[in-house]
């Protein structure tokens, strides 16, 4: 598929279930997504993020209020941090890695650096160490959720080529505060802020919508070890299939350097899954 635009959207903190590796990290029963919806007793009710397919990625172990689609919008499956480093900053570190010809180095300038055409990386996020050393992306630094959301719907609505990363980080705070009211409630503003970005989204663009780390409020641990959420979403083909059990959030990196043909090694820890959006 020829993309011209890639919307990367990280909801930290959104874990769906403990990793095979959990108890390496005392993160044994972590199921973010799942004790916020035991919580509310069935009225979850995020209904873009459900059609897209985040019910289907527990298929045999139903959210509470999620179910599974019978015929998802988008492409989904879980995703399993590789690195041991159990932060925010190695999780995005992993997923926008990827390793070219030579070394490993992020997505994010490259893609401005090599493409053929003008293109532009957009990254809106609060401060964080790894993005901000990136010399050609446009840092767009907030530490609200409305004013992230704000950009992102600018940005999408411009006929540019190039990278959108916004991160999230509303539902980071409300899990380190414990307060599970105000991340329901976050999370369904994300739920119809994600239907709004869709509705402006060009024939050209991929949205892909992960998280970087997850954080299970009933557990003493934080972040929690947990398999991760990854839905792929293009207005050009809404017949959504599993990705299945991706090995690395690097896959992420691997695709999105697929996408815009960078010099992306077979050796690189990543793998594209671009081939599999149809």
């Amino acid at each position: 598929m020829n993309f011209q635009r890639v919307i990367l959207m990280d909801i930290a903190s959104l874990g769906i279930g403990e990793a095979s590796d959990a108890k390496d990290f005392n993160a044994v029963g972590a199921d973010t997504i799942g004790h916020v919806a035991a919580e509310v007793k069935g009225t979850l009710k995020l209904p873009t993020l459900g059609r897209l397919g985040l019910g289907n990625i527990r298929f045999g172990h139903p959210i509470n209020g999620l179910p599974p689609v019978d015929h998802p919008l988008g492409f989904y499956g879980k995703i399993h941090l590789q690195g041991m480093g159990n932060d925010p900053e190695s999780g995005t570190r992993e997923m926008l890695d990827y390793q070219d010809g030579t070394r490993v180095t992020s997505v994010i300038d490259p893609i401005v650096k090599f493409s053929d055409d003008y293109a532009q990386s957009i990254m809106i996020t609060n401060y964080q160490s790894y993005i901000a050393n990136q010399n050609l992306a446009d840092i767009v630094a907030v530490n609200r959720d409305n004013l992230a959301f704000q950009t992102l719907h600018h940005e999408v609505n411009l006929p540019v080529k190039g990278f959108i990363y916004i991160a999230l980080q509303n539902l980071r705070q409300d899990a380190e505060n414990g307060d599970r009211e105000a991340y329901l409630e976050d999370l369904r503003e994300v739920d119809q802020q994600i239907a709004q970005t869709i509705n402006e989204m060009h024939q050209t663009d991929l949205l892909i919508v992960t998280a970087s780390f997850a954080n299970d409020m009933t557990l003493a641990v934080s972040p929690t070890r947990e398999y991760l959420p990854l839905i792929a979403y293009t207005p050009i083909n809404q017949d959504g299939q599993s990705l299945g059990i991706r090995h690395s959030i690097a896959d992420i990196g691997a695709t999105i350097a697929d996408v815009f043909s960078l010099d992306y090694s077979t050796e690189s820890v990543g793998q594209s899954f671009l081939g599999e959006l149809g």
